[in-house]
């Protein structure tokens, strides 16, 4: 009896031991597996912000260029529009037409009128007070 005590009792040591080397080496698999998942994850993500820095920079650059451009296309069209608006210059394209003429003036609205039917005291549809 002692013998097949002694034989069971060192089956359940072997699946003990076995059991707890199994885990141990799954887990420093594991373990390497989630380090080198790691260091990718975080060599991407460096470069994701270098992209998005290089993106920046360059759209910072084109931003002040569109505000040169700008600056410069304004500064023509009113160096233009002074140049072809000036009263002089429409005088001298236009001799016969007195430079009062050229001007533009407000139309005037003499024939606004109201309604005829328009009676000019209020209708007293919006009083508080009801009228009985």
């Amino acid at each position: 009896m002692t013998t097949e005590f002694t034989m069971i009792l060192f089956v359940l040591i072997g699946l003990i031991v076995g059991f707890v080397a199994g885990r141990s080496t799954s887990r420093a698999g594991d373990a390497a597996k989630l380090h080198k998942e790691l260091t990718k994850t975080r060599k991407e993500f460096e470069q994701y912000k270098r992209d998005v820095q290089d993106h920046f920079i360059g759209f910072s650059g084109l931003m002040e260029q569109l505000g040169t451009q700008y600056q410069r296309m304004s500064q023509h069209m009113s160096e233009q529009s002074e140049k072809l608006t000036n009263s002089q210059t429409i005088y001298s394209i236009q001799p016969d037409v007195p430079a009062e003429e050229t001007e533009q003036t407000a139309p005037v609205n003499e024939g606004v009128h109201q309604p005829r039917d328009y009676s000019g005291e209020p209708s007293g549809l919006l009083n508080d007070h009801k009228s009985s």
